[in-house]
């Protein structure tokens, strides 16, 4: 008999173990990861930029997934910035374009936007939230209405840029209260300024044993303009040149007005200053890898690596002398609406890439799905968590997805001095389909004569479309030798997506 009641026991404790081990499990998984996200300011994927970064390659994209499809939906800053927090198409947020007037950190974008972002989400979500750097372009411009008092909602921790991206003299809002930096290296300079404090928020959240965990948005100034290196990184690439793609130098005669009429040829001084520009762009890079680098070492020193996920990613795409357009943004080709978009974290294969389209509206989604909270019905985009945990199959994800732009300045006209570089006017207002579709990896895209909202389908005034397997580098317009059938299908689905909202562009 006691050896019956020994075996008995036992068979309890291994019972007991099993149940504990299960609870255990259970409540690891159910456990909620910390969040970093890393976002540039106008970095190119086309142009190869990831090259310069080979600490961003070793820690993320070799221990991580690199999105060989990642978009954004809008190429220029506010508009696209304003997706990425909110999730939601340009359409949908409103805000059209960089100037208070269009909505960009306008009452109109806190009204409508500003409870339902990032910070705001997340932080409902139970996390701890830090935001360091540039946030929308007129953030705390007095033309927005509101200064530096003013912090967005749900951040527990504030420390935003005062308008748009710098290096050096600029201002910020540490928690409501302004802080002005000039041009001490070693004290000043941006991207290093955002590194410490971002480190400094995980060391006093781990240090105070919060239960919450944390979600960080670290957004870089660079490489936009004026793209100014750090001093140990100037001349780095010394002798280098932006790439000479097809497209580089090429004389767009068959594209939009602003390409084939507004734009005129580079001469050798203005390649020069692309290249010049190019330059300054890498060796700004160098320091956000230095900023990559240290946020995971100081995640490693407190053991977080195996609790928390890194997202890196861009705001839009640039050009480098891509149809003769100087150093810009702005344009529906993939120069400009492509980014890195590259995630390392818990469940997640190393070293793995993935066809499958990711956009900067998925984000927020994504986000919240990692937090394990609900995601709002209006929100636009859709979770990337099934392909992060290679659950997600391609032929039940979107194949192609909607490009927005409306255009600033005055309206571009044909009397203008053709030797005038313009890289934008009211008429460089477009909609199109980026697509995707095995057999169908094309751009369809309409113009518009201003930049009125919504855009009106039937108002456009010149088409492009372009087979991108056949021309990769989106050269030869072929519209005119489209189907009318395809066409008009086309045209169906894009009137389709700029009346889309949540659900309704889940379908699509």
């Amino acid at each position: 008999r006691a050896r019956e009641l020994s075996l008995v026991l036992k068979k309890m404790n291994i019972f007991l173990a099993f149940v504990f081990f299960t609870v255990a499990s259970a409540a690891a998984d159910a456990k909620q990861p910390n969040i970093v996200f890393i976002i540039t300011d106008d970095q190119d994927v086309k142009l190869n930029s990831l090259s310069v970064q080979p600490k961003v390659q070793k820690l993320l994209m070799e221990e991580g997934l690199f999105f060989q499809n990642a978009f954004v939906t809008h190429p220029v800053c506010c508009p696209s910035r304003s997706s990425t927090l909110t999730g939601r198409y340009t359409h949908n947020h409103q805000t059209y374009e960089n100037s208070v007037e269009r909505g960009c950190n306008a009452q109109s974008w806190r009204d409508r936007n500003e409870n339902k972002t990032i910070g705001a989400y997340m932080s409902k979500a139970g996390y701890t939230t830090g935001f360091f750097g540039k946030y929308l372009n007129n953030y705390a411009q007095r033309s927005s209405g509101v200064d530096v008092s003013h912090v967005p909602t749900g951040w527990h921790k504030w420390f935003g840029l005062v308008g748009n991206s710098k290096f050096y003299h600029y201002s910020v809002s540490n928690d409501g209260v302004e802080e002005m930096h000039g041009d001490n290296y070693e004290k000043d300079y941006f991207t290093d300024v955002i590194k410490r404090e971002a480190i400094a928020f995980i060391e006093n959240v781990t240090e105070s044993k919060a239960d919450s965990p944390f979600f960080i948005y670290v957004s870089t100034p660079a490489p936009h303009r004026p793209a100014t290196p750090a001093p140990q990184y100037q001349h780095t690439f010394d002798g280098r040149v932006a790439p000479r793609t097809p497209s580089y130098h090429y004389e767009g005669k068959d594209k939009h007005w602003i390409i084939s009429e507004g734009t005129p040829s580079m001469t050798n001084q203005t390649m020069d200053i692309v290249d010049q520009l190019c330059r300054q762009r890498w060796e700004t890079l160098l320091s956000v890898q230095d900023l990559v680098e240290e946020v995971l070492q100081t995640l490693e020193k407190h053991s977080l690596m195996n609790d928390t996920f890194i997202f890196y990613n861009s705001d839009h795409g640039y050009h480098l002398g891509q149809f003769n357009q100087q150093g810009e943004k702005r344009q529906p080709y993939d120069e400009d609406i492509r980014v890195p978009l590259i995630v390392r974290g818990p469940g997640i294969a190393k070293n793995k890439t993935t066809d499958m389209i990711g956009l900067n509206i998925d984000l927020l989604p994504t986000f919240i799905d990692l937090a394990g909270a609900e995601i709002p019905a209006d929100v636009d985009g859709r979770s990337l968590k099934p392909i992060l945990m290679g659950q997600q199959t391609d032929d039940s994800w979107r194949s192609d997805f909607l490009v927005e732009y409306w255009g600033e300045g005055n309206p571009c006209m044909m009397q203008m001095d053709p030797q005038v570089f313009r890289h934008d006017c009211k008429n460089n207002t477009f909609a199109g389909i980026r697509s995707l579709k095995p057999g169908n990896n094309t751009l369809y895209t309409e113009f518009f004569p201003d930049d009125k909202a919504p855009v009106s389908i039937d108002g456009f005034n010149f088409e492009e479309y372009y087979d991108i397997d056949k021309d990769s580098w989106q050269l030869h317009n072929m519209v005119k030798e489209l189907d009318p059938k395809t066409r008009e299908s086309i045209r169906d689905r894009l009137k389709q997506f700029v009346t889309c909202s949540g659900a309704s562009c889940h379908m699509l």
